[in-house]
């Protein structure tokens, strides 16, 4: 049986009714409210086709309907509409802006906790550990005749500054031997690869200067760590209670165990989209993946499993930034507000994605001048 565009507007009214709502929808509602210009008798046998396809399910205590998980799939990768975002939550959005390239963690972080208010569901946030890397430039900056500010750009265009102190008797002349020393040195090598010889040799070349060699190599190790701890943050669990479906206190028990006890499994969800196979849902989460044209991955709970999570949906992004991967994603139920949560997710990314390169381009400017209106 075909699913033709009648079929589809009546499902897409149902959806959007019983997202709002949560309560079954009825033929009645339909004709007052879903501007459809049917007769009752003729919605009442769409909606029996929509169930005999699998769209629709029927609570024994109500005479209405509700979507299947398979309604919620082709609503979102079809039938929904394009959530415009009020002022308000697109001022609150760009707020997060405001932090540095450098402090993509606290981005994301601060992220999750602002979606969870804006869309009233959990978020989970994610920055992916990234291995060490390496510094592609050193420079330096003239402070006084005991200290100077080392600034460090490293590959992937992250940039650290850090003032080193000593009982040195620095000039700019020295100074500029240290840079030229240790561009030469420590720049393009991973930190496992410098040696001792190979320090040795810096401070050979350093001459006077020879006791700054070991604070510069430790702020170089510090500024090719990772930036992220690789960690799952969540954030608004209690979200959960406004909505009926979580009213049971040992289902909720249940969701929070998940988040508690089955943190990799989580981070696999998030991380690894692509090993649940859409062929072959994974039991054990009751979740099936769906990509969306607009580049969010979708998880909608499945019916008929015992998992946690098989009443709710999981809706995330990828955001690449330099050379740090970061995932943000909002679990809620499965008629959670899939066009507001969408365009908040697109929102954000879109905007990270504006404000990295630009601030990329300047940020080495900016550490040097703040670090000198410091002094």
């Amino acid at each position: 049986m075909a699913l033709n565009d009648r079929k589809k507007k009546i499902l897409k009214s149902i959806v959007d009714a019983y997202i709002d709502s949560g309560e079954p929808v009825g033929s009645k509602y339909l004709t007052s409210y879903g501007n459809i210009s049917l007769s009752p008798a003729t919605i009442r046998n769409e909606m029996s086709e929509l169930e005999e396809m699998g769209y629709l399910d029927k609570p024994h205590t109500s005479a209405g309907r509700v979507p299947s998980s398979s309604a919620y799939r082709l609503y979102v990768d079809e039938l929904m509409e394009n959530y415009r975002l009020t002022m308000e939550e697109l001022n609150v959005i760009n707020e997060l802006m405001h932090y540095k390239v450098s402090e993509l963690d606290k981005i994301i972080t601060q992220a999750g906790k602002v979606m969870s208010d804006l869309t009233h569901c959990v978020t989970l946030s994610f920055t992916q550990e990234q291995p060490s890397e390496t510094i592609s430039r050193f420079d330096t900056v003239f402070v006084d005749d005991n200290s100077f500010l080392l600034v460090m750009i490293a590959d992937s265009k992250k940039v650290r500054s850090e003032q080193i102190t000593s009982e040195c008797f620095i000039t700019p002349d020295s100074l500029d031997n240290i840079k030229k020393t240790l561009n030469e040195n420590l720049t393009g090598i991973t930190i496992d690869q410098v040696t001792m010889p190979l320090i040795m040799k810096m401070e050979s070349e350093a001459g006077s200067l020879a006791p700054i060699i070991n604070p510069v190599i430790r702020a170089a190790f510090s500024c090719a760590q990772a930036e992220g701890d690789g960690s799952i943050k969540i954030n608004g669990l209690s979200n959960l209670l406004a909505y009926p479906e979580f009213a049971n206190v040992d289902k909720l028990k249940s969701i929070i165990d998940v988040f508690d006890k089955r943190k990799g499994y989580i981070r696999k969800l998030l991380t690894s989209p692509n090993a649940i196979s859409e062929n072959e849902p994974d039991k054990e989460a009751g979740l099936v993946p769906l990509e969306t044209d607009s580049g969010m991955k979708v998880y909608i709970g499945e019916e008929g499993s015992n998992s946690a999570l098989s009443d709710t949906s999981l809706v995330f992004c990828t955001v690449p930034a330099g050379g740090t991967e970061s995932v943000i994603g909002i679990l809620g139920p499965k008629r959670m507000d899939y066009k507001k949560v969408v365009s908040t997710l697109r929102q954000f990314s879109e905007s990270l994605e504006k404000v990295l390169k630009p601030e990329e381009k300047n940020q080495y400017a900016e550490d040097i001048n703040e670090q000198q209106d410091k002094q």
